[in-house]
């Protein structure tokens, strides 16, 4: 019997979002996206059969289910994007795979991206199949594309499978990523990460921002310029290692991404980042898509403890995180059965 364990960190995003996906970093001259991946990971844990038979536990969804082999996966389930990666890579056996996510669901830090980094590390162990990180990561690109029907951005797979407080920069050829030098652990106390729950489906649709800047509409490609000139900014800041430079920033990107898609935030959001900037934070953004999810705040660490309590009473749900250099990690073992 082989026991196969993976994980990977999930990430805040910093700056650029949105202009990673194909074709709008192309138009926009190939921006960086800036993230770092945090303590907050994502798991998988394969178990090896004798027979053929397939079981899927998603313990973070609840969800389960089992098939008398690869071939009699269905085509649509709720658990899609584990079925599609598994018959790409054709497990000659049969197999337990167990998934699950610290991230809560919804939240915008990535958690179904380092879950499906994760699991291309533990099946491509599985199966021998040798991808390189940059192979896998295409791969696991164009097949959540295939599950979600719209092309996927590429930015969040990099924390997932490097780690650390990096830059991502889609180009023509290829995309390119490297790590900053700053500490994580420095990084981390300039930091608050609040919870709001479940976005709702009002949030950014990038498919439909990509179409309108494709199609010329004005106002999306003047409020993406402004994103993308905050990341070049903020890349400048982060490689000289100036953390008091990238509150007005990470301000000034989520002035441009809220005009952009208003309904990238909701009230009850509105009014945490209030509340929050009157504690002492230096600037808040929501992660991810929005419409709900997480806001992560730039804080002078010696007001971060205010601020954890201000968001706290006004009902957010503060996640203990750190920032983390730490990559995927994949373990193999061979219990005796």
């Amino acid at each position: 019997m082989l026991r196969i364990k993976s994980s990977a960190p999930t990430r805040i995003d910093l700056a650029g979002g949105t202009l990673d996906i194909w074709p709008l970093h192309l138009l926009f001259d190939n921006p960086p996206t800036l993230n770092a991946a945090i303590n907050l990971y994502a798991t998988v844990e394969i178990i090896s059969r004798k027979d053929k038979r397939i079981i899927l536990t998603s313990r973070d969804l609840g969800l389960s289910d089992n098939f008398p082999s690869l071939d009699a996966l269905p085509d649509n389930h709720p658990l899609e994007l584990i079925m599609r990666t598994l018959k790409f890579y054709a497990p000659k056996s049969g197999l337990e795979i167990s998934t699950d996510c610290q991230a809560p669901q919804g939240s915008g830090i990535g958690g179904s991206s380092a879950l499906n980094i994760a699991l291309h590390g533990a099946l491509n162990r599985f199966t021998g199949r040798r991808y390189r990180k940059a192979e896998m990561i295409e791969i696991a690109k164009n097949i959540e594309t295939q599950v979600i029907k719209v092309p996927a951005g590429c930015q969040d797979y990099f924390p997932a499978m490097y780690g650390g407080v990096r830059k991502v920069v889609p180009g023509v050829r290829n995309t390119e990523t490297e790590k900053f030098s700053i500490s994580p652990a420095e990084l981390t106390q300039h930091f608050v990460l609040c919870y709001t729950g479940k976005p709702r489906n009002s949030g950014i649709n990038n498919w439909e921002v990509t179409k309108k800047a494709v199609d010329g509409n004005r106002a999306v490609i003047r409020h993406l310029k402004s994103i993308r000139d905050c990341a070049v900014e903020m890349e400048r800041a982060l490689s000289r290692g100036q953390l008091k430079s990238l509150a007005p920033i990470f301000a000034k990107e989520w002035k441009a991404r809220k005009q952009l898609a208003p309904s990238i935030s909701t009230p009850e959001m509105d009014r945490l980042i209030r509340a929050a900037l009157k504690k002492g934070a230096l600037a808040g953004k929501v992660c991810g898509a929005g419409g709900g999810g997480c806001i992560a705040f730039i804080v002078p660490p010696a007001q971060k403890q205010s601020v954890i309590e201000e968001l706290t009473s006004k009902g957010g749900q503060v996640l203990p995180f750190r920032f983390v250099s730490r990559s995927l990690t994949v373990v193999a073992s061979s219990p005796h059965a």
